[in-house]
């Protein structure tokens, strides 16, 4: 033991000779707050509290297992002591150390408002591959978009330091979120890959022209230039491309309808080797597509529902049907044909379940069109009083004030 050690176990002794076991405690935090050793300063904390309160000063049971009338003032302790430590290692900067603290008192803001002013150390060109910034940068995208606490800061990370192909599968496979933060990582993923195609473009005309375009429209860039897809010629990953375009079809956003619809314009001109069909409706992906998010924005809509209404199958099995029938509905309710969308969601997805299709719920088409008659008579056949309340609470209007 050196003398600096001793000196530190010594001035435990002094403060409980000279002060009681509260000012030992107040040492003892001192000295792991100055150590920055923080998970020991959390359980000298505690120990402190439960000392006061008459407790096992090193007990393990949860604060439901303690005497009633102290559970309030311990949980309340042990909530600011979670937030002096999570704080402390915010500080440092150390997020995945704080975040535990964090989560058990279930307070996110200030571990997202950290996560948004994070960012990677900066990659050397031609250095090696950094395993401990690596690691540091998954658990952080970890706790932002896997655990939900920014999640759209998470999956701009996956994006920026894993790239386009690990994004796509995230967003297709692992991403549980829905609305604004689906449409707005969507829109970032569809972003990235249309800023690749025209930076590609671009280099291959200026290297055959000897100048490059100021145009960033992928329309007007392949416009008249056949030989930029001779030679099985293409810019970006095809399955790439592919997947962006299915994450398009179904943003909100006309901007990102416009590039959508630029990468099939794109797709459109690849060789057919690269045309690879998708799942029926869309055996024709590129051009099964471009019809599609035209429709999304007001250019063609009568044909494009009469095409897509075309391809759900007449007599098939249920499987068969569903998907092309999930698209119609879809197309039908984003194109404002409510009521329409309401006799082919009856028609072909009779057993279809809240949140399992692309579709919206019979109960959101009969709001938007202002008829529940539909869903109460579905409700009725299928003997589903569920869905048949539901549909009196919403035919009845917004709760009123009494």
């Amino acid at each position: 033991m050196t003398p600096e050690t001793s000196d530190r176990f010594s001035a435990l002794e002094e403060a409980l000779v000279k002060d009681g076991a509260g000012a030992l405690f107040d040492r003892l935090a001192e000295t792991f707050r100055a150590e920055k050793k923080y998970p020991q300063l959390f359980e000298a904390l505690l120990m402190k509290k439960r000392h006061e309160l008459g407790l096992p000063i090193q007990g393990t049971d949860s604060i439901r297992d303690l005497p009633e009338h102290l559970q309030a003032e311990i949980e309340e302790y042990y909530v600011g002591a979670c937030r002096t430590v999570g704080a402390l290692y915010l500080e440092t900067g150390d997020i995945v150390a704080a975040w535990p603290y964090f989560r058990a008192i279930d307070e996110q803001a200030r571990v997202a408002e950290a996560i948004e002013r994070w960012a990677p150390a900066a990659k050397s060109s031609g250095a090696p591959y950094d395993e401990a910034a690596g690691t540091a940068t998954d658990a952080i995208i970890d706790i932002a978009l896997h655990q939900g606490v920014h999640p759209v800061r998470g999956y701009s990370l996956v994006l920026s330091e894993h790239g386009v192909c690990r994004a796509i599968t995230v967003y297709e496979h692992q991403f549980p979120f829905g609305g604004e933060v689906k449409e707005t990582c969507g829109k970032m993923l569809l972003e990235r890959l249309h800023a690749d195609l025209v930076a590609n473009l671009k280099s291959d005309i200026a290297a055959r022209e000897g100048a490059e375009p100021a145009d960033t429209d992928v329309r007007k860039l392949i416009a008249d230039r056949p030989w930029l897809f001779e030679g099985y010629g293409y810019h970006v990953d095809v399955s790439h491309l592919q997947a962006v375009i299915r994450a398009a079809a179904i943003l909100t956003d006309k901007g990102a309808l416009e590039k959508g619809l630029e990468l099939c314009e794109y797709g459109r001109r690849l060789p057919r080797d690269f045309q690879h069909p998708d799942r029926p409706p869309f055996t024709d992906f590129y051009a099964d597509y471009r019809i599609f998010i035209q429709a999304l924005l007001g250019i063609g809509v009568d044909g494009a529902i009469r095409y897509f209404t075309q391809k759900v199958p007449r007599g098939g099995d249920e499987d068969s049907v569903r998907f092309p029938a999930e698209v119609l509905v879809y197309l039908l309710y984003r194109t404002g044909r409510y009521r329409d969308a309401i006799e082919a969601h009856t028609q072909h997805l009779p057993n279809a379940r809240p949140g399992s299709s692309v579709a919206p719920s019979l109960l959101e088409l009969c709001d938007r069109a202002g008829d529940h008659t539909k869903l109460l008579a579905n409700a009725r056949e299928k003997d589903d009083l569920l869905q048949y309340a539901a549909g009196l609470v919403h035919r009845a209007g917004p709760r009123t004030a009494d």
